[in-house]
């Protein structure tokens, strides 16, 4: 099982995935697009990958396109 950690701003997202004991599978870059990103996520972690994303403005739009190409998005909020 692969993690996947989203760094979201308006351009671009920084990616890391990490496997199940925390170590560094693959980061990067892409642009911040559900598309794009479903892609990126998709070869570099598995489709059945578990995705955290924080809470932001973008938020909304990147997780219910991320969701409809098949990927697990959980939106995470902190105090």
């Amino acid at each position: 099982m692969m993690y996947v950690g989203l760094d979201v701003s308006q351009k671009s997202t920084a990616i890391c995935v990490v496997n199940e004991r925390g170590q560094r599978q693959w980061r990067g870059t892409c642009a911040s697009d559900p598309h794009v990103l479903a892609s990126q996520l998709k070869r570099h972690a598995g489709a059945d990958a578990r995705i955290g994303i924080e809470t932001g403005a973008m938020t909304p739009w990147l997780v219910h396109g991320l969701r409809q190409a098949g990927l697990n998005v959980d939106c995470l909020e902190y105090p």
